[in-house]
């Protein structure tokens, strides 16, 4: 993902424990429509369940989306289920009119071996 660019992962770690119990994902891309302005997507928010209802989901959400802004990210967007709308509002994030659902196509990919011969 290093290689990559545009990755920016961001951890919460219980010091004690030594454990990650949190993570969200900031992803960028440059689009060529908007004079190839940074667009932010935020991915794969989570939160260990022992350590839920500590404002920490808030915590990484707000961290991630300073990032996008100190990066320069014209916009941020995120998908998530309906559940978890009220939550993203809270803390600043709008629904998108007439993009209020994401449909995907997943691929089934067999990763390639290299033939020895």
């Amino acid at each position: 993902m290093q290689k990559a660019g545009g990755y920016y992962i961001t951890v919460i770690e219980d010091t004690r424990s030594r454990r990650i119990i949190g993570a969200a994902t900031l992803v960028t891309e440059f689009k060529f429509i908007h004079d190839c302005g940074l667009r932010g997507r935020l991915e794969d928010v989570v939160v260990n369940n022992t350590y839920r209802g500590k404002q920490l989901g808030k915590l990484i959400v707000l961290t991630v989306s300073l990032l996008a802004k100190k990066l320069g990210c014209y916009k941020m967007s995120l998908d998530c289920r309906d559940p978890l709308i009220p939550f993203y509002k809270s803390i600043g994030y709008k629904l998108e009119p007439g993009n209020a659902n994401s449909m995907i196509v997943r691929y089934d990919v067999t990763p390639k071996i290299d033939d020895p011969s």
